[in-house]
């Protein structure tokens, strides 16, 4: 059984959807998805549409509008807002000719009327969810989709590629990516991105044992055009490179007995240099002392290949030997700079490991790397040799003692992830939302590394700053501007010439920025749900839109849903797009608590009850469930949504060992833990969900009690 304690989810059975958007979609007469290379670089300094994830294949993340700007933003208002059927919403639209496309839980995409918000199609794909418990959990949220000529490409948890006709919503064909059954728990939640007439597209797994790659199709026919392997494999197999057959003397054994190097987020076409680039997340097991000392290439990598053939040309290694999980796979910029006094074009990369990281895009000579956030597993990075400097009291994984534990800044989730950032070439600054947090990581679990991934305990105040947005000036090497937030995980970045900068909260409100200063210059107030995804700008009808997606998004959210969040974002999924002079009223911002149901007799003692909170860690059931099984949904209504196990009938205690052991659900998502994990273990695990529902139930006000014997 291949799973680790940060990315491994257990997901549970869909429930009848129910959606506020039209039953009988219509067809727009625009919707014909007509992006081209030529069209993309005609309209870089347009702002017309957001054709392409990052607004134009480099991915700054900024518009050219400026209508709305610093000196009338404060007339910002909703023009529309849309209420999407989806447990999460993670997507960054793209916008094309009027029209809005945006995916949400369970692969589905919508496409919407860009001005109006009404719904045009919507494709729902015929998903298996049954592979593993990797291949459900990726069912659960998606970033989005790519656009080309004419064709909306969507990846999908079981690990295809689909084409779908922009214009009607019908899907057209679809190509394997990677096999779901056999790469253990493989699936796909990036966006796929597109140039020069090819779709790039890799997946997840690193955090299940599955070896990764990223892959180029023809955007046409779906033809597999290119791949590049990550890690080696077997060496007895032999080796798809010479560069495998190089990076197999830096892994014990010769190879990754068990996966890693997904390329789970973004991959980024460059059509100045030829190339595409790609981050790499770390490997299992993530105890270097369980799996071997060296570097692991390429894993936690950036990896630049030629966009014609998949040929290597270079790599950078943020986080050589990593042990806390230091993914390099957020979200990139692609963009020239005059750095040292040369003129270069450079790789903008801030990931999980703390440093922001400038490397030449030619050569992936690193520039400078410096640290946005608190760092202590590192002093520094030699920019010489290019490696960092690791500090011995975060090697957690030099003792034996479970018992032993290290906090390390920062915590396995980064001080970035996949939220996007912004370059905007009018201040020469990176806006990026930045999180501080650290994690307990100790040695045990079934794969030697242990963390809380939450970074503070429950009975600890967390400190002012958790959440940042910081302007960064990647030249002069230091924070130009900084605004703290109580929560952390708050939404990518979008800026314009406007000299604004627009970000989403975790607390559910959309704000906008001045450039130079960071002086909040327009809030939204509450929107009622959490934004994460990153907004994008378009104008329609001859006005300007800022677009931005609500709803809780990603691992982040599902584990986090009560302490990132407060009680007031925990709203539905939805779409908000605002104009100067928008009249459109805010939609509800409250969710009232569903009443709680009397739990069931507590049925093993105190230390059972810790045994099994250690086992719901290690398995991996706060991805989906919450930690301390504080879940998302009691009601469950949301498409792909998982219960909140604190609100488990009696009924569904009667058939826990079934579905947890026995896999009863699997068909419909969840996972069977058997025969790793014993019956005994099962109701170790029961017992603590059911202690974390009598806490819940002891707290609430009696008129928000069910009591067993209530008819």
């Amino acid at each position: 059984m291949r799973f680790r304690t940060l990315l491994i989810g257990v997901a549970s059975v869909f429930l009848p959807l129910e959606s506020g958007l039209a039953a009988e979609p219509e067809v727009a007469a625009k919707a014909s998805g007509n992006v081209t290379q030529a069209r993309v670089l005609d309209e870089v300094d347009s702002g017309e549409n957001w054709l392409v994830n990052g607004g134009r294949f480099t991915g700054e993340h900024y518009s050219p509008l400026d209508e709305i700007n610093d000196a009338n933003v404060e007339n910002l208002g909703l023009a529309w807002s849309a209420e999407i059927p989806s447990f999460t919403l993670s997507a960054e639209p793209l916008v094309v000719d009027g029209v809005v496309y945006v995916t949400g839980s369970l692969n589905n995409v919508f496409a919407l009327d860009a001005a109006t918000g009404k719904l045009l199609w919507r494709f729902v794909p015929e998903l298996r969810l049954d592979f593993s418990f990797g291949n459900s959990y990726a069912a659960r949220y998606n970033r989005g989709v790519a656009v080309w000529n004419g064709k909306v490409y969507v990846g999908t948890a079981d690990c295809r590629l689909i084409a779908i006709d922009a214009e009607h919503g019908k899907k057209l064909w679809d190509a394997p990516v990677c096999d779901s059954a056999e790469a253990d728990g493989a699936g796909i939640t990036a966006a796929p991105r597109v140039g020069d007439g090819r779709v790039y597209i890799g997946y997840m797994g690193s955090d299940t044992g599955a070896r990764g790659s990223a892959t180029a199709f023809d955007a046409e026919s779906g033809e597999e055009l290119w791949r590049f392997w990550t890690v080696p494999g077997d060496p007895a197999k032999g080796f798809e490179s010479k560069e495998l057959e190089m990076a197999s003397q830096t892994w014990a054994g010769g190879g990754a007995v068990q996966g890693g190097g997904a390329v789970w987020e973004e991959i980024r076409y460059d059509p100045v240099t030829g190339l595409v680039f790609f981050g790499t997340a770390s490997a299992l097991p993530l105890n270097v002392r369980m799996r071997g000392p060296g570097d692991a290439l390429f894993t936690n990598s950036v990896i630049a290949v030629d966009a014609d053939t998949g040929a290597y040309r270079w790599h950078y290694q943020t986080v050589p030997e990593d042990a806390w999980d230091y993914d390099a796979t957020m979200p990139k910029i692609i963009t020239d700079l005059e750095f040292g006094g040369i003129n270069r074009r450079v790789v903008l990369e801030a990931g999980k490991s703390g440093f922001f990281y400038v490397l030449d895009a030619l050569t992936g000579e690193p520039l400078a790397a410096d640290p946005i956030a608190t760092v202590t597993w590192a002093s520094h990075v030699d920019i010489e040799s290019g490696r960092p400097v690791k500090l011995p009291g975060a090697r957690y994984f030099e003792s034996d003692d479970p018992d032993v534990s290290v906090r390390v800044w920062p915590n396995g989730a980064g001080a970035r992830n996949w939220h996007p950032m912004s370059y905007n070439p009018k201040t020469g600054l990176v806006y990026m939302s930045v999180t501080d947090m650290p994690a307990d990581f100790s040695p045990g679990g079934f794969f030697g590394a242990r963390m809380e991934i939450l970074g503070y305990g429950l009975s600890e105040e967390v400190p002012l700053g958790t959440g940042r947005l910081v302007a960064w000036d990647p030249v002069q090497r230091e924070t130009r501007w900084r605004v703290d937030y109580a929560l952390p995980w708050n939404s990518g970045v979008l800026s314009t010439a406007g000299n604004l900068v627009f970000q989403g909260t975790a607390a559910g409100e959309f704000r906008a920025f001045h450039t130079e200063t960071g002086e909040v210059l327009w809030s939204s107030g509450r929107t009622g749900s959490s934004i994460q995804a990153g907004p994008v700008s378009y104008r329609s009808g001859g006005e300007q839109y800022v677009l931005a997606t609500g709803g809780k998004a990603g691992a982040l959210g599902m584990i986090t849903t009560i302490r990132a969040q407060t009680p007031h974002a925990r709203g539905p999924a939805r779409l908000f797009a605002f104009k100067l002079d928008g009249k459109a009223a805010m939609p509800a911002a409250t969710v009232e608590p569903a009443p709680v149901p009397e739990p069931p007799a507590r049925t093993v003692d105190a230390e059972q009850i810790s045994k099994g909170g250690v086992l719901y860690a290690d398995l991996g059931c706060e991805l989906c469930h919450g930690s301390y099984a504080i879940g998302s949904f009691e009601r469950n209504s949301e498409q792909g949504a998982v219960p909140d196990l604190r609100y488990l009938p009696g009924d569904g205690h009667a058939l826990w060992h079934g579905i947890v052991v026995g896999g009863s659900l699997r068909q419909t998502g969840m996972p069977g833990f058997g025969p790793d994990l014993s019956v005994a273990d099962s109701e170790a695990i029961r017992g603590f969900v059911i202690e974390q529902a009598w806490k819940l139930y002891e707290q609430v006000p009696e008129g928000q009690r069910i009591p067993s014997d209530a008819d």
